[in-house]
């Protein structure tokens, strides 16, 4: 009898434990949920780079190209600011003005001395650009058409040029201004850009084998502000602007730019420049031409 009493006593004692220690388990169960859905609360939703308010320079971040010309009138749009001087002055766009001054002063106290020969272009201007290419490739003996198709891949139609845009300098360096050919990437100007141009936000728009996809022959000389992430993004994924922005499904299948569009919110076919193909002498207005001898002025 005695041992039927110890018996019992044992299985109420076990069955008491068993209790407890599902109790237990299924608090720390609960606890753990709990944790878990606190931190999913606190946790905040990854955003995409160009929807961080805190990102410099996202305005400058947009394509310009045959596919994605500017406004017409994106000339009044912007405020402009002499970058730099020598016999001319040249001109960018404010907001990336102290950028380009920067990166110049920094490459003179490495001993590299940057010589800016194009920056920011009026309308007008690039039209005088254009059509006095193709007139000069004429007076050289091609035809008409194949003076303006040979122009397309070295000079961009006004409207789809960066330095309408008040973003593109053309950086070349005193022992070489030679932009019939691509020896410029012989010089220790060159060097220097390719290795800290991106720094101070700015990237190589033209690279080596790319003309395909840009539309523009290699330019080792021409340089588009984008600011620092995405110079940055841009120089470590070794992609040109519009490979970039592809990556990224910021284009549709035309090439014309959904995202990151910069100065226009919708694409309106009567919004863009208006060309025409006559050439023209320069107008008295206009900036002077500079005086070396090249054919390609993008």
């Amino acid at each position: 009898m005695r041992g039927i009493k110890y018996l019992l006593i044992i299985t109420v004692l076990i069955i008491a434990l068993a209790f407890l220690m599902t109790r237990l388990v299924f608090k720390e169960v609960d606890e753990d949920a709990e944790s878990t859905s606190v931190t999913t609360e606190t946790t905040p939703p990854e955003t995409e780079p160009e929807e961080d308010e805190n990102i410099d320079n996202a305005w400058a971040m947009f394509l310009v190209n045959k596919k994605n010309p500017l406004p017409k009138d994106y000339d009044n749009m912007i405020e402009t600011e002499v970058v730099f001087e020598s016999w001319r002055e040249y001109y960018l766009d404010v907001r990336a003005a102290d950028y380009i001054k920067r990166m110049i002063d920094d490459a003179a106290e490495d001993g590299v001395d940057l010589l800016v020969v194009s920056a920011y272009r009026t309308i007008e201007y690039q039209q005088q650009n254009f059509d006095n290419s193709v007139q000069d490739r004429v007076d050289r003996g091609m035809s008409y058409d194949d003076a303006y198709a040979d122009t397309l891949a070295e000079v961009a139609l006004p409207g789809e040029s960066e330095h309408n845009a008040g973003l593109a300098l053309d950086i070349m360096c005193e022992e070489n201004q030679n932009m019939d050919d691509d020896s410029f990437e012989n010089t220790e100007a060159f060097a220097w850009l390719d290795k800290h141009a991106h720094e101070y936000g700015f990237i190589l728009r033209y690279p080596k084998g790319k003309q395909d996809i840009t539309g523009i022959i290699y330019e080792p000389w021409h340089y588009r502000f984008v600011g620092l992430y995405f110079a940055k993004e841009i120089k470590e994924s070794g992609l040109c602007l519009e490979e970039y922005y592809e990556s990224r499904g910021w284009v549709d299948e035309d090439g014309k730019a959904t995202k990151m569009r910069g100065p226009y919110d919708t694409p309106k076919e009567e919004e863009t420049v208006t060309t025409t193909t006559a050439a023209t002498e320069p107008k008295e207005t206009m900036p002077p031409y500079s005086e070396q001898k090249v054919s390609i002025i993008v």
